[in-house]
């Protein structure tokens, strides 16, 4: 009962879209900044960094909660189940009922799963490579540059895959392909879009 319970939870908790109500509280239409992503990055750009930064850390905390209790608490101590649970809430986040199934991009709830599943590691491997892109790009405003960031984050979580296939925990690598299927989906008009600008003029 806990295991189902878990995921649930889990999904309504990341179906809830804090961006889009803040921005509503502000009278903010978020479909209308930038490409109509109702995520914390517009909301960021629509009402400044205070709200902004408010909404990611929304978005980052509903990655872990409920489920953190849960895990806690050992109501829930299957890792296959906690790895399925963490998906969902990136799940809800991605296809929200709050918006007729149509959500947001799911990077800062994304953080918050791999935090539940491997603390640190995770959230500081994507993290450390986008700070890296930043700096290299500190100009990279476009749409396509900010979703170019997020495939080379997910490209180096890859060795940290394979290590924890090598150490037994393959649950990783079944989150790791729920979670990129869920990104890709997300993003791959943008990194389409990224390839053809970056194409070398023939």
């Amino acid at each position: 009962m806990y295991n189902v319970l878990a995921i649930l939870l889990q999904f309504l908790s990341g179906s809830i879209m804090y961006s889009y109500i803040l921005a509503k509280l502000t009278n903010v239409d978020l479909k209308e900044v930038r490409d109509g992503n109702p995520g914390s990055s517009n909301l960021w750009r629509a009402k400044g960094w205070k709200l902004g930064i408010i909404a990611l850390i929304l978005d980052y905390l509903k990655g872990i909660f409920p489920l953190a209790i849960f895990v806690s608490t050992r109501a829930v101590n299957n890792e296959y189940v906690i790895a399925l649970s963490a998906l969902s809430g990136i799940l809800g986040h991605a296809f929200s009922p709050m918006l007729k199934f149509k959500g947001g991009k799911a990077i800062a709830t994304t953080f918050g799963a791999w935090s539940v599943l491997t603390r640190w590691e995770g959230p500081t491997i994507l993290g450390a490579v986008f700070t890296i892109f930043t700096l290299i790009r500190p100009k990279a405003t476009k749409v396509e540059e900010d979703a170019f960031r997020v495939l080379l984050g997910f490209i180096a979580l890859i060795p940290y895959v394979i290590y924890s296939l090598h150490i037994g925990k393959d649950y990783i690598l079944y989150f790791y392909i729920g979670n990129f299927a869920i990104i890709a989906y997300k993003h791959w008009n943008d990194w389409l879009s990224f390839f053809r600008s970056v194409r070398p003029a023939r």
